[in-house]
């Protein structure tokens, strides 16, 4: 159902009228406080209504219980992707205690957010402050550091990186456990891991976007291209050398093991360690490795796993 019918729908309800004569009395003269709490109240009873919430006719039905429900239902809708951090639905079952308050006075017991619904509190878009230029504008290589973080946590190309849809990848990834990329050679769609660094830096993508919007309009590609090929020989390394951290990450997730040019064995010793690590045979050994590297160039979305090479081979 459309969630404006919705929200119509439910005002006619006796559970939502019930409260909202009464929360009405008890603030006529802060408007604002009074608004904020019908729409809080309009969205516990959205829940009750679709959620399970159970049948609940009026607001002397509504239980503790039926609030500690709400708050884990929220803290499921942030699992979800629904919110960036736990701020907002936290701040929903703030309102609901005091709307239970004026409807129980002093006797209703608080729910807490962390100890009775999970709602610990975690942010995955950074709200700090950016640093400014002498213009007043945010730094451009510093805002070109996200790319970085894409391409190391998802092993994305820089084209990638741009295209995603950053708010949509965390939630699908928060969600499923992994990200869909449109390949920029193929087109063909891939799913890669979504790990908590894949997370962090796509929450922190976000948060650079919104700075983004602040830069000039004459601001282009091969500019802000340009801002982070600067950041990255900072850094001391180079596109490809961001990939290569997913590789190599990817790589000891999947065997068990440093990849070779981490811990500079020989192939013999390389497939030796895995076999002892896994408790498997040589051969088999050798199986999770060769199949390892295929996964990692199918999440790259690459063809083969000669470009895993450079990542993964000890250097002569």
């Amino acid at each position: 159902m459309d969630k404006s019918l919705l929200r119509h729908r439910t005002r006619r309800y006796p559970l939502y009228k019930s409260g909202e004569i009464k929360i009405a009395q008890a603030c006529p003269e802060d408007p604002k406080k009074q608004k904020r709490l019908l729409n809080q109240w309009l969205n516990f009873c959205m829940w009750s209504v679709t959620k399970g919430g159970g049948d609940l006719g009026r607001v002397t039905s509504v239980t503790r219980d039926h609030i500690v429900r709400y708050g884990q239902h929220l803290r499921a809708e942030f699992d979800k992707g629904r919110f960036s951090s736990t701020t907002a639905p936290t701040s929903y079952l703030s309102g609901m205690n005091v709307i239970m308050r004026i409807f129980y006075g002093d006797g209703w017991e608080k729910v807490s957010p962390i100890q009775d619904c999970g709602l610990e509190p975690f942010f995955y878009i950074p709200s700090d402050a950016p640093g400014l230029d002498k213009q007043g504008l945010p730094d451009t290589e510093s805002l070109a550091g996200y790319l970085l973080e894409l391409q190391s946590s998802l092993g994305v190309v820089i084209r990638e990186a741009l295209a995603l849809d950053l708010r949509k990848a965390l939630g699908e990834g928060r969600r499923t456990g992994f990200v869909s990329v449109d390949s920029v050679q193929s087109g063909a769609r891939r799913k890669v891991p979504c790990r908590p660094s894949a997370v962090k830096a796509l929450g922190e993508g976000i948060a650079a976007r919104r700075l983004q919007k602040r830069l000039p309009k004459k601001w282009e590609f091969d500019d802000f291209l340009a801002a982070h090929d600067r950041l990255a020989a900072r850094k001391g390394y180079s596109t490809n050398t961001a990939r290569g951290i997913y590789v190599r990450d990817r790589y000891l997730e999947l065997t068990g093991v440093e990849p070779p040019i981490i811990s500079t064995l020989s192939q013999t010793e390389h497939w030796q360690a895995i076999a002892q690590d896994s408790n498997r045979t040589l051969s088999e050994a050798k199986g999770i490795d060769k199949n390892s590297r295929h996964q990692i160039a199918k999440e790259m979305g690459v063809l083969g796993t000669d470009a895993l090479k450079a990542y993964l081979e000890k250097k002569a």
